[in-house]
């Protein structure tokens, strides 16, 4: 129940862990830049009330990569809910999960709120896409809690975040997507990972976050370069009352090798 306290939330994503533990992306171990952040949040969250993990959890679809997420969040004893990006793979994730404090439910419903998530991958595709199933999905639970203020998360960015590269490898059909939402007062915010950096706008009064991965970070021009900042994760604050605040933690340093020529992955 969502009381005077606010409700917390953590938001963390595109950790694109391996197999392989000591495996790098770009010069950044993912298990290390992950641990850093799940330190980060040993030190400032003492409280917390559910986890969000925003996508591409694995870069190489692996079993055990699944499974070494779900052993690093038990230590903070609250569900975590997810949702899958371009780089995982669906089948995977519903056979390992669930599994420890990871849940593959799909709607969160709170006193006053509730969360959807979505599935916004596209088969074999960098970019997004909801299948039809999705929407509906979504309009049936904005319709069976319309008091509720909604939540909604997945993974492609639904909105254009300023760089050239990434905005063609967002949401293609955000458009359906911003149909549906806007016939329903009540939907507040949207999460979504993928982009790797921190970026918050507003659609037609709707709020739209982005959280910074939790290994490389990319930087906003058009075209791929990355940027020479820290692994982070996102905390939400929700009121009873339909407020919501929120902010973005970062660890004290770059976790790895920043590499300044990197032309992809």
């Amino acid at each position: 129940m969502i009381e005077k306290v606010p409700f917390r939330l953590i938001q963390i994503s595109d950790i694109h862990l391996f197999a392989d533990a000591k495996r790098d992306l770009l010069g950044v171990k993912t298990e290390d830049s992950f641990q850093a952040v799940i330190d980060l949040l040993h030190q400032h969250e003492k409280h917390m009330d559910l986890i969000l993990l925003s996508g591409d959890i694995a870069q190489d679809n692996s079993h055990d990569a699944y499974v070494r997420v779900a052993q690093a969040l038990e230590s903070f004893h609250v569900p975590v809910y997810c949702v899958p990006g371009n780089h995982d793979d669906p089948h995977t994730m519903a056979k390992v999960y669930p599994l420890a404090t990871i849940s593959n439910e799909r709607h969160i419903v709170l006193k006053n709120w509730h969360i959807i998530l979505l599935n916004s991958q596209r088969h074999q595709a960098v970019e997004g896409n909801f299948a039809e199933s999705e929407l509906i999905y979504l309009q049936r639970c904005l319709q069976k809690y319309p008091e509720h203020h909604a939540i909604i998360v997945f993974h492609h960015q639904p909105v254009p975040v300023g760089s050239k590269w990434l905005d063609n490898l967002g949401l293609k059909n955000a458009k359906e997507f911003w149909r549906v939402v806007k016939q329903y007062p009540k939907v507040h915010t949207v999460l979504f990972g993928h982009v790797h950096q921190e970026f918050e706008t507003m659609v037609e009064g709707i709020k739209c976050y982005a959280v910074p991965s939790t290994c490389i970070q990319f930087k906003c021009q058009d075209a791929f370069k990355l940027e020479n900042l820290p692994p982070g994760y996102r905390w939400v604050d929700l009121y009873e009352d339909g407020k919501l605040v929120t902010g973005v933690r970062r660890a004290a340093n770059y976790v790895g090798v920043y590499d300044p020529h990197a032309k992809g992955y």
